[in-house]
């Protein structure tokens, strides 16, 4: 009789459901796996036999085939050896075997050790998440990967350390420890680990606003000034002032990164929006998705959080044309020859430059002495396009020595959090009912519905546009971040102070093919 014991597995963010179905016949005693098994997969019977040896059960004198369904799906990873032990399990003892009510909603996951020892396995918590959508309830896991899993509703686990318990529970009818009860997620509190408060940098009230705008409305900003003058710092200062992320967006995030094995028992789970930090040595494959199986790149863990370049024009061009199709779509499609993979990749995209390769043009204080050539030559790395996707272009103008020396209080990364918080709040009352979180996420159909301009504020835009030759990119994107900068001000309609302050946010007298 056919034994089948149903798992999951994932390519990338995609998750399929595997039927691992045991046959046996007369034949010469050995034990095949069939239908696209990786090497993992095809080492798996090696260890099976051992474990089988180790528990104390002889494998008979038969063949015995396992099938990995579906045919046209290639299976990757040693999560399948636990499945497939069972289904041998369920062959061998046919006949006393005990089958519990719920074994139907029931998946198994894990990897064997040749003593019989549950190994942890990667990409665990995407799968349960999908499968649980499926209707299925009740899952067997290895107990190190309990930790990642143990605070979604609604599922049992059963986490397991070693086969034995499976052969008792399966065989004798002993009872398993379970986890029925989500676990709640644990007190976050990010006053405990700033590294970078906004009082702690002297001056730079308009930097510090329109960032606050930025956090509020997850707009993409660059940072454009001479040497010094605390871009690096104010992007990394960003991050403690952007809004919590949800539940669902703990979840969404951390399935990312249980793909990449970077969870673990002293962080289960994303509950900080990432901040990823890109160094200019990284090479476009790093950035979008890399290896052949379609490993989650840059883009995709700063997903709900922030992509930071540093010294953006270091970056080949090449490296930074990868990031268009991302910041426009909100996720990445990595194709290979095989299959392809899509992944989210809804960051906001932070960024900072010096305006030439002396470092000192249009400085107030220091004479630039590159030419117009080679100034064009240095920021020819950054495309228009790439330009116009951006919202907000800030120049950040040296400090002077008197601010740095002053005792002067500043506002706080607390203080403008609250502020940031604010803004939050009324988006998240606006887009209720729309799979949208923030303003910078809205689309072209959205506009008329969420930020109805009248009759001045339409003349004033239209004026803007002509004078300043803006693309209809660029000029959502302002209206856009008009709407962020209104719900800080607590303003239910955009007018034209909040479109006027929008345009001073947009500054390109720092690039050449502006004058």
């Amino acid at each position: 009789m056919i034994q089948k014991i149903r798992t999951y597995t994932h390519l990338g963010l995609q998750w399929y459901e595997i039927i691992v179905e045991a046959d046996a016949n007369n034949s010469i005693p050995s034990i095949e796996i069939i239908w696209l098994p990786d090497a993992a997969i095809k080492e798996s019977k090696e260890r099976i036999r051992a474990t089988f040896r180790n528990v104390g059960i002889t494998i008979p004198n038969k063949k015995f085939i396992l099938n990995l369904a579906p045919s046209d799906l290639k299976k990757v990873g040693t999560s399948f050896d636990l499945p497939m032990a069972v289904a041998l399990l369920f062959l061998i003892f046919e006949d006393h075997v005990f089958v519990p009510r719920f074994f139907e909603k029931s998946l198994f996951f894990g990897e064997l050790g040749l003593d019989g020892s549950l190994k942890p396995i990667n990409g665990l918590l995407p799968c349960i998440i999908d499968a649980a959508k499926h209707g299925y309830t009740t899952f067997f896991i290895p107990a190190e990967n309990i930790y990642e899993v143990e605070y979604i509703p609604g599922i049992v686990l059963y986490p397991l350390t070693h086969f034995h318990q499976l052969l008792e529970f399966f065989l004798y009818g002993k009872e398993l420890e379970k986890v029925d009860q989500p676990k709640e997620l644990p007190d976050f509190d990010m006053t405990q680990i700033w590294s970078v408060d906004f009082e702690h940098i002297k001056g730079l009230l308009f930097a510090k606003r329109a960032l606050a705008i930025a956090a509020a409305g997850f707009h993409n900003l660059l940072l454009v000034g001479a040497p010094g003058s605390w871009k690096t710092l104010l992007s990394r200062a960003i991050q403690w002032i952007l809004p919590p992320l949800s539940f669902g967006e703990i979840l969404e995030v951390s399935q990312i990164y249980s793909v990449v094995w970077k969870l673990h028992k002293d962080q289960p789970l994303i509950l900080q929006r990432p901040y990823r930090q890109i160094h200019h040595t990284a090479s476009k494959i790093s950035i979008v998705g890399w290896g052949a199986a379609l490993t989650p790149g840059e883009v995709s863990l700063a997903h709900k959080g922030i992509l930071f370049f540093d010294e953006l024009t270091e970056f080949p061009r090449e490296v930074l044309e990868v990031l268009r199709q991302p910041l426009e779509d909100s996720m990445i499609t990595i194709s290979r020859v095989s299959w392809s993979i899509q992944y989210p990749a809804n960051f906001m995209f932070v960024a900072s430059m010096n305006p030439c390769k002396c470092w000192y043009y249009k400085d107030k204080e220091k004479a630039c002495i590159c030419s117009f050539a080679d100034i064009k030559r240095y920021q020819s790395k950054i495309s228009g396009p790439l330009l116009d996707r951006i919202d907000m272009i800030l120049e950040i103008p040296r400090i002077p020595v008197d601010s740095l020396l002053t005792t002067s209080v500043e506002e706080s990364s607390f203080t403008l959090r609250q502020k940031v918080l604010v803004a939050w709040k009324r988006q998240q009352q606006r887009f209720v009912w729309l799979s949208l979180t923030a303003n910078a996420h809205m689309k072209s159909q959205h506009l008329s519905q969420f930020i109805p301009l009248d009759a001045a504020c339409k003349e004033f835009l239209s004026e803007a546009a002509h004078k300043l030759t803006l693309s209809p990119r660029v000029i959502h994107r302002i209206m856009k971040l008009a709407r962020t900068i209104a719900d800080m001000e607590e303003k239910e309609q955009v007018d034209i102070a909040c479109l006027a302050e929008s345009l001073q946010y947009r500054n390109r007298t720092f690039f050449v093919e502006s004058e």
